[in-house]
This record gives structure tokens, sequence and C-alpha cells, in this order.
């Protein structure tokens, strides 16, 4: 504390006060006429005060050496720890970021079937919970333009890798390493809490688009972007020679936002995939909208392939509370010599048409930098006083996996209700009428499925 207050006093402040005082002493010697023979000695004074300058200078330098190691040298308090809305640490100067973040969600469904004539298959009923996702993982960045992000999920008492990847972002530009999700649809890359139904559209799911271990590159400008990545394997495969999935995936996308608040997106993905040039016996199947039991009423046949061809076309309009939005793609299957069954190669084709609603005035609206769904915007959240977020919709999903006298297509209608409290549980309902019917447009199955979940997500 001494040295901090000899410090704070300038140099001109002492020499000031030497001077003020041998100037009091003058004074006092001349108005007391006892005391008028008292000279004072101005030599030591000079000397005091050059050391007392001395002293100054030699801690003004201190702290500027100080000051120079300050930035490499550890400080108390350097790290600061938030919750968004899981707990974050992060370095003071943003360089550094360590977030654990996780998901569980239960399910409970009701799912009846009837054959084409709507008699009951009371047997292949299902009424039950089922615990939808549990995950866990790490994020954050380091050095400032590295990322980072480890996820794993818990499926039957295993657990697989779901992402684990590293990116380094310059610019505008990010490339990323790892298992990481391919650059496919806009239904894929939107994860569960910002949809608005149970899962993803029925063609979406039948093509079992997954992460894979690849490398990719994006680049974004304020209302557009365009990745693409060169993808094989999956990490959690025990096997790698039996899963050489081999993936060449893009996607382009356009979102500009006009001055009437209108938000529009317009969006186109593809893939090729093989197995590292070798034949393989392909199919495509499907749960009928919620993804409990064994039952795929929804499936092509299978073939002898030796690639597939995907490309989908995306578009969304939104407008304060309301929200529109299409996809529609097909895959084009390239046959092997080795197939029997058939000699023209398959296309299948599907896609969806949805529209949404927040009665409560939430809004979701897409990010033009990488054609994706913000997270919803809750205004009034439950716990601070207000009752969250409240979305109505509904959706129009068809899937045609036909091909000359083989597979099945369906159609159905989704109605959802989801309820956001806060930024970490989410309540949702769904309804789905199912229709499925064979390559001669006969029925083969009518399904009803009702779903209720509880979500938390941090």
């Amino acid at each position: 504390m001494l040295h901090k207050r000899i410090f704070a006093i300038p140099s001109f402040f002492i020499l000031g006060a030497g001077a003020l005082a041998v100037n009091a002493d003058a004074q006092e010697a001349s108005a007391n006429p006892e005391t008028e023979f008292v000279k004072p000695d101005v030599r030591e004074l000079q000397q005091q005060i050059d050391e007392l300058k001395t002293t100054v200078e030699k801690l003004t330098d201190e702290k500027s050496q100080n000051d120079a190691l300050g930035s490499d040298q550890p400080k108390e308090n350097n790290f600061i720890l938030t919750w968004e809305p899981g707990p974050v640490l992060s370095s003071a100067d943003g360089r550094y970021s360590f977030e654990v973040n996780g998901r569980m969600t239960y399910d409970y469904s009701i799912i009846t079937f009837k054959d084409g004539d709507g008699i009951a298959r009371p047997l292949e009923k299902i009424n039950g919970t089922n615990m939808r996702h549990l995950e866990l993982g790490v994020r954050g960045k380091f050095l400032g333009s590295f990322s980072y992000r480890i996820a794993t999920k818990f499926v039957d008492n295993e657990v697989d890798v779901k992402l684990a990847y590293i990116d380094y972002s310059f610019g505008n530009t990010t490339i990323v390493a790892g298992q990481t999700r391919t650059y496919t649809t806009l239904d894929k890359l939107t994860p569960p809490p910002n949809a608005a139904f149970a899962e993803r559209a029925a063609f979406i799911n039948a093509l079992r688009i997954n992460p894979q271990v690849g490398i990719g590159v994006s680049h974004h400008g304020a209302y557009w972007s365009v990745s693409g990545g060169y993808f094989f394997e999956n990490a959690s495969t025990g096997n790698s020679s039996l899963d050489d999935n081999n993936m060449v995936s893009a996607r382009l996308t356009y979102s500009p936002r006009l001055e009437n608040g209108v938000g529009l997106h317009f969006g186109g993905s593809g893939f090729y995939r093989n197995e590292n040039g070798h034949a393989y016996d392909l199919n495509y199947s499907a749960r009928p909208f919620i993804n409990q039991g064994d039952l795929k009423p929804l499936a092509s046949t299978s073939f002898m392939v030796t690639g597939e061809t995907f490309f989908d076309g995306e578009f969304v309009a939104t407008y304060k509370s309301f929200g529109f939005q299409s996809e529609y793609g097909f895959v084009k299957d390239h046959l092997s010599s080795m197939e029997t069954q058939t000699g023209i190669n398959p296309t299948y084709e599907g896609g969806y048409v949805e529209v949404s609603f927040f009665p409560t005035g939430g809004e979701r609206v897409i990010d033009g930098k990488d054609g994706r769904y913000d997270n919803v915007k809750i205004a009034n959240p439950v716990g601070a006083g207000g009752m969250g977020e409240v979305r109505l919709a509904a959706r129009y999903d068809i899937a045609d996996f036909t091909h000359e006298i083989y597979g099945r297509k369906q159609k159905s209608v989704i109605l959802a209700a989801d309820w956001y409290l806060n930024d970490l549980i989410k309540l949702q309902g769904n309804y789905a009428y199912t229709v499925v019917r064979d390559f001669s447009n006969e029925k083969t199955d009518i399904i009803n499925s009702v779903n209720t979940r509880l979500m938390v997500n941090f």
C-alpha cells in the first residue's frame, strides 16, 4: 500500500512540496526574531527530494515491466462462469470456453394399426413410454478461432458417439473435421428443440442420413451460405470395413430478410454415396411417424446397387408469428449388374408442406449465415413471471418408395402443439393420421398416432 501511495504522487507535487517547505521555514524565521538566526539546511532538503524522485522513477519502471508481462502471466479470476442455459466457463479475453450440454426426452405414445379395409390389428398396438433422447456432451472454443464439440447418446444401454469434431474459422469461412452432420436438408439440420413435430419427415427419416466422420468447408455472407464435404464411416462403428459408407454432400442457401419483416429462405442440397465402389443390398424404410416399435409399413424393396444420388429443395417464409415451410426431394439408386429383379434404376421421392403459428407472439426465423433456424425467441419464460411461448402447427407429409411392382408409399396429416416453458423445457403433443398404399395404390395400413413429449435441453 505504501508503494501504491508513493507512486500515486507525481514528482512535480513532491518538488512543489519541498519548495513550499523551504519558503515556509524562511517566512517563519523572518517573522520570529527569536529564530531569525536559524538557517534551513537547503542541501539536506534537496537530497531528500532527489531520493523521493529516484524512488518514484523506480516504481514507474517496475509497473511498466509488470504491465508488459501481464498478458503472459496468470491472473486471479481469469475465468467467468455463466449459464446459457447450461454451465459455461469462459476466459476473460473470450479466447477459451468450456460448456456442458445435454438433452433428455421422454415420449408417451399410443399407436393403433388397421388394415386397408379399416379392420383393427390389436396385436400391433403400441402403448407405452420411451426415452427418445438421452444425450450428454461438451463444446467450446480455444485460441479464439478454433471450436470443438463432443456429443454422446445413450441407446439400448450402449453409448454412441453422435458428434465429435473441431472446426477452424477465418473470416466468413469455416473448416470442420471429425464426426459431424452432413450438409443435407433443412429438416435434417433442424434440432428437436426447434422442430414443431416429434419426428422428421418420413422420406428424410427413411434415407438414414446420419452424422459421419469427414471434413467439410462452409462459407457465408449476410444472407447466403454454401457448404460441402466428404464423409465416410461412423465413429461408433465397430468394424469400419462393414460400414464403408462414403458420401459427398453439399448445400446452398439464400435467406433474405425484407424491410416489411418478411423472412424468406431458398435452399438446395444433394449427396452421392456408395460403399467404396462395391455393390450392396439397399432398401429404405420408416416407422409411422413415432419412433416406437419395430413395424415399418413404409418400405422399398431391396435391390443391389452401386450408389445413391439425392437432391432436395427447401423453401421457408416467415412473418412475425407465422411460418410456412416446404421441402421436396428425390433419390435415385444406381443398380448393380448383379441385380435381377429390375433393369431400371429406381427413383423415390417425398416431401412435406408445413404451416405454424405462435398465438403468444413468439418467432422462429432463419439465420441467413447458415440457412438454419435460430432458437425460438421466448420473451416471457416460465420461472421469470411469464407463460413461455405456444406454437400450433400442421404438416402434410408424403413419401413414395414404389418402383414397378415393388414397394409402398404413404401420406400423413400431422398436427402439433408445442409449449416452450423456457430455454430448458419444452412440452409437445402430436397427432398423426397415416395411410399406406402399395405399388397398385391399394390401401394396406391405416395408422393413428398420438404422442406427448417432455424435453429438457441444457
